[in-house]
């Protein structure tokens, strides 16, 4: 549709500030267009956009000075000169070529010295996300500083628009979304052109494309061709708006959160029949009660229906690339059911996982999980105390950074903010004392691999928030353009995630973010891999691989896991795998840990603890009355030595098992194996007799910091004994230090995860280039160090910050 824009001629200049130029009489009004662009007034350097000029009002100018117009730049040197034409009563017509002049502000006036300007424009590039860190939000009002405070009496002015830009500019953010449903047309305009004439990239979402979503089967069946023909349709219909935004920088096609939704959006039309046995050979089962008689078949058969959703994007990617291949394809994955937490969850059944997925129908991959405002989706009885807060957030982090980097795609992260839109009935009073949660929550993700951040549901509408964030960001900012040059670099430890036992058990397999949160405290750094990247005894090149609650694996997956020990790798365990993948007898990791007949039983748990505490009550959600009882566990004493660590703690849910060949290195006060090791060719195996999780948990229900610390320190001095050292570790276990770098420089961020306890010291070690020199990003302070090990510095981190280094050679 086109839209008039009716102009005072006098103030004409749309953003000012950028450009001055002579002023005019305020009682020169005509009405102006461009053509195509409705309220656009910023252009890319090729474009050529027509002009229409109507209702010409200006009795004191001959008409022949108004049959051409003028390009002027900042200097008001004309630039251009513009042939009008006649396009019927009352107007005139032109197409302004824009194309070969530099970047910058320009204004358009009549042909005359007394500058009767009609309108300014601003010519930008295309961002590349190159020379910037993108960090984008959803324009709103501002809680502190100047701008708009979103009051009813408020009068809002394009001034006053364009001061809100500044401030949010002022705290680090270099982009804004599209859509912007509190303002009029005209006031999203002044946003846009602003934000855009000053550099800032625009987000937007557009309705998703795989014309389907998680609850039902896809009306329009994957496997046929009116899908693909639907799908061009609809492209065709929603991308066009996307050219009209000359500092987009990525778009969001596909559907928000995408996962099955359970057994009622299992799809069986006959082109699904065809398609299953033209893959498998053999008949679609009707039924998920079908499939589940044959172990083969229920593989075969949840391999199959999850397929449908990277069955569709590659179907859809193609046809946008083709229509408008200048934008980043984004995509925003499940912050849970996707990592192993669909099982008794939102998705009902074990079935998708990013990894399996793909990612060759998109450009990047963006995700949220919420620890301060929202629950972060453990299950039972750790999702009503949710410590170590973060760890779900560095498990589900491992899992989207393993896609990522694996694929070569972009990472990014939904912030959650202090903001009433989403969170409101966890918005209390001790939420909002904690005004640093955003910060620590985008240094994070940055930290952990994310090269492009955005604000979930609004600017915070604390000023304490909105502050402590523009702190974070502008810390962020501040380590320069090649912060996007670098990544977490590949730690030495991963942790497996067994894709084919999530499948035939049906069990959640997320909880088990705490073990791999445990590790990480202890080593310092750690990954996860995917079941489907274990094809030879490399291992990626890994040097420690962790088994946390493992007791199925493809046999030629545990193969490879035997191969990798002999050949001089380190093996974590805390369960014996004894299944194969189609849920046989496998005895392959049994004489590899040389034991036999060892338990693998953990604590189940169900439900989500859902911690409303404003406007309701808290409550379960995916639990009921026949949910287990989980203060029914079993137990054991441990008091004995190992490595050089004294134990004196209760471990639960004991695993014993026969010992064959293993070492035997602590054993219960009950006389069980607790601690087991055994060497194999160059390489070692531990084996712990307990659950891991279930243990460490312990240690934050009932208080027990001295056993937290003995189980941290028992994992490190395994990872010791081996001679394997993290590239980066701090002593600190509440203090997270993160590394990201390229072969010449890097970046350390120091995060303290909510401890009195501020001092630290951090090892770094084995990266691409020497450490010279590591300075203070916030103050440009120098800091000593010592290269006695590695690099040692001592650093304090106060209660709930983020401190960013440069290590420079």
């Amino acid at each position: 549709m086109i839209k008039r824009f009716t102009l005072l001629i006098g103030m004409a200049l749309l953003l000012a500030g950028i450009a001055q130029f002579p002023a005019v009489s305020e009682e020169n009004v005509m009405d102006i267009e461009f053509v195509e662009a409705g309220g656009r007034r910023v252009f890319l350097a090729e474009e050529r956009p027509d002009i229409r000029i109507e209702a010409i009002r200006i009795p004191e100018f001959d008409e022949a000075a108004l049959l051409s117009l003028e390009l002027l730049d900042a200097a008001g040197e004309v630039v251009r000169t513009v042939s009008l034409e006649a396009a019927e009563a009352d107007a005139l017509q032109a197409r302004l070529d824009l194309s070969g002049l530099p970047l910058g502000a320009y204004q358009l006036r009549l042909g005359d010295d007394t500058a009767q300007v009609l309108d300014t424009v601003y010519l930008v590039e295309r961002p590349t996300g190159d020379d910037f860190f993108p960090v984008v939000c959803q324009f709103g009002p501002v809680p502190s500083g100047e701008g708009w405070r979103g009051e009813e009496s408020e009068e809002i002015t394009p001034e006053l628009l364009r001061t809100t830009v500044d401030n949010i500019r002022e705290r680090g953010f270099t982009g804004l979304e599209w859509n912007m449903p509190q303002l009029s047309a005209e006031q999203a305009d002044v946003v846009r052109n602003y934000a855009q004439a000053q550099g800032m990239v625009i987000s937007h979402h557009i309705p998703a494309l795989e014309l389907f979503g998680r609850d039902d089967p896809p009306s329009i069946p994957v496997y046929s061709e009116a899908y693909g023909e639907a799908v061009r349709e609809a492209a065709e219909q929603r991308l066009p708006i996307l050219e009209e935004i000359p500092r987009l920088y990525n778009a969001f096609i596909y559907q928000d959160e995408p996962f099955t939704g359970g057994p009622a959006s299992l799809s069986y039309t006959e082109y699904d029949q065809a398609e299953f046995e033209k893959c498998y050979g053999y008949p679609l089962p009707m039924s998920l009660e079908e499939a589940r008689q044959d172990p083969q078949v229920w593989l075969d058969f949840l391999n199959f229906h999850t397929a449908k959703f990277p069955d569709a994007w590659r179907q859809i990617y193609p046809v946008v690339k083709e229509i408008n291949p200048n934008f980043q394809v984004t995509l925003t994955h499940d912050s849970h059911n996707t990592f192993g937490a669909g099982y008794s969850s939102h998705a009902v059944i074990a079935i998708d996982d990013v990894f399996h997925w793909g990612a060759d129908f998109t450009d990047a991959f963006v995700y949220d999980i919420y620890p301060y405002w929202n629950l972060d989706f453990r299950f039972g009885e750790p999702a009503k105390l949710p410590l170590p807060r973060m760890a779900m957030t560095h498990y589900s982090f491992a899992h989207m950074r393993n896609l990522a980097y694996h694929f070569d795609k972009d990472l990014g992260f939904w912030v959650g903010t202090f903001n009433p839109t989403w969170f409101g009935p966890y918005l209390d009073e001790g939420n909002r004392a904690l005004h640093w949660g955003e910060r620590l929550m985008a240094t994070t993700a940055v930290a952990h691999g994310s090269d492009y951040l955005l604000t979930g549901f609004g600017i915070p509408t604390d000023a304490q928030h909105w502050e402590s964030l523009g702190e974070g960001l502008r810390l962020i900012q501040k380590t320069g353009d090649y912060l996007r040059t670098t990544k977490k670099p590949q730690a030495r430890a991963a942790m497996l995630f067994p894709r084919t036992q999530y499948l035939q058990l049906q069990e959640e397999y997320f909880n088990v973010g705490l073990s791999f949160e445990l590790f990480q405290r202890a080593f310092g750094e750690l990954d996860l891999i995917h079941e489907a990247q274990v094809t030879d005894a490399e291992l990626n090149g890994y040097d420690i691989l962790l088994l946390f609650d493992i007791k199925l694996l493809p046999e030629d997956v545990a193969q490879h896991i035997a191969d990798f020990v002999a050949d001089g790798g380190v093996v974590i365990a805390d369960s014996v795998p004894h299944l194969g993948k189609l849920k046989e007898p496998m005895d392959t990791m049994e004489q590899l840990f040389g034991v036999e007949d060892a338990v693998t039983d953990r604590i189940v748990r169900e439900g989500h603890y859902v911690p409303i505490t404003v406007g309701g009550e808290p409550y379960w959600v995916f639990r009921d009355e026949n949910s287990p009882d989980e203060s029914i566990y079993t137990s054991a004493r441990l008091q004995d030595e190992a490595l050089g660590v004294v134990l004196d703690l209760e471990v639960i849910s004991p695993r014993p098992g026969a010992v064959t060949t293993a070492e035997l290195l602590a054993e219960t006060v009950d006389g069980e194996a607790a601690i087991l090791r055994r060497e194999v060719g160059d390489g070692m195996v531990y084996l712990l007799g307990f659950c891991l999780q279930d243990t460490y948990f312990h240690t934050f229900k009932e208080d027990l910091p001295e056993a937290r610390e003995q189980l941290r320190a028992l994992l490190k001095a395994m990872c010791d004994k081996s001679g394997i050292q993290a590239q980066v570790h701090s002593s600190n276990p509440d203090i997270a230090a993160v590394i990201r770098c390229n072969d010449e420089r890097g970046v350390l961020f120091v995060l303290n995860h909510e401890t009195e306890d501020t001092q630290t010291r951090i090892r770094l070690g084995d990266l691409p280039f020497p450490i010279d020199r590591i300075v203070d990003v916030a103050d440009g302070e120098v800091l000593d160090i010592d290269h006695e090990d590695g690099v040692t510095l001592d650093i304090a981190v106060p209660f709930g910050e983020t401190r960013v280094f440069e290590l420079l050679q």
